[in-house]
């Protein structure tokens, strides 16, 4: 770009881990510059965590699976970063009523997470001045058990144990194929990120992500001066802080291309926390601070505690 403005598009950017990107990217150099895209209007948490770089950043209400929402957009963009979806895991409302949005909405996972996925590199193949585009999947698409890891554990690798069974995971896969044959097809200068459970800041229910992580539930519990309720201690995560994962992209983003010999890396923390082990943690900070353990029924905070090994375990973070 002129005048040494480096200007990126992000799709998703009032959620949770793409609204931490855009605001890490804006605060590396002050000659950065973005535009986000979110079907969803910014939300007073997501306006007043953008107010210290409001000034470089483009807002723009739009749907992603809408073939008119893209010419819409300018296209002097260096970078784009697609992190749009849509995270229909299990949760409980406000007023403590379940919800299952996979079961509720299959069409529209499928319909976001992949046609849109689709309608942003047929966009961005477009773009004269690209110079890269990252896909943002999940480690949901690994398989849900590796047997070899409870006898000598190891860190998933990028390479093999994929097994996606929920729609989201499977289309998340789906989505990341289809990103490498666009790269095939049109010369893409491409890239796919795998997160694994990411906290920290704006992790909050939208209306694209009614779950939060667990590090959430028990942080502000903690910071309440609350108990906290749960079904168990033992469920394992490995958890990422948001704004690490955000420089993650950033630098995948910017790293000269004889430096990317892969087509998907994990960003992650590289080892494995259990329910425990937070509540440990949180204890430090807050020492009257409990975990009450009850029937699942009754748990605020629900977990999946027989699950350890696979996409539930640490991530090779070696690339």
């Amino acid at each position: 770009m002129d005048g040494g403005v480096t200007k990126v598009l992000v799709s998703g950017g009032g959620g949770f881990v793409m609204a931490n990107f855009l605001r890490h990217w804006l605060e590396a150099d002050p000659g950065h510059q973005a535009v986000a895209i979110d079907a969803s209007p910014q939300d007073a948490l997501a306006r007043a965590y953008f107010a210290p770089v409001a000034a470089r950043l483009q807002f723009i209400t739009g749907d992603v699976t809408d073939p008119a929402t893209w010419p819409k957009l300018p296209a002097d963009f260096d970078y784009v970063v697609h992190g749009a979806a849509v995270t229909p895991h299990a949760f409980t409302d406000k007023d403590g009523k379940r919800h299952e949005p996979e079961r509720e909405d299959p069409v529209r996972v499928l319909d976001v997470n992949i046609m849109g996925t689709a309608r942003a590199l047929d966009w961005a193949r477009g773009l004269r001045d690209l110079k890269r585009f990252i896909y943002v999947s999940t480690g949901s698409v690994y398989v849900d058990e590796v047997p070899e890891q409870k006898r000598s554990f190891f860190p998933l690798p990028e390479d093999g144990y994929i097994g996606p069974t929920a729609l989201y995971d499977v289309s998340k896969y789906s989505s990341e194929l289809i990103a490498l044959r666009f790269r095939q097809l049109y010369d893409l200068d491409l890239a796919i990120v795998r997160l694994s459970s990411v906290f920290g800041p704006m992790d909050r229910q939208t209306a694209a992500r009614g779950t939060k992580n667990l590090c959430n539930y028990v942080t502000n519990a903690a910071a309440q001066g609350r108990a906290l309720t749960a079904d168990s201690d033992e469920a394992v995560g490995d958890y990422v802080y948001a704004p690490d994962v955000a420089d993650g992209i950033r630098r995948l983003l910017l790293a000269p291309k004889a430096r990317l010999r892969h087509d998907t890396y994990n960003l992650a923390q590289g080892e494995t926390s259990t329910v425990r082990d937070l509540v440990n943690l949180a204890t430090e900070a807050v020492p009257s601070f409990r975990l009450e353990i009850v029937p699942a029924a009754k748990a605020e905070m629900q977990t999946v505690p027989d699950r350890k090994t696979g996409k539930w375990a640490a991530y090779d973070i070696s690339r």
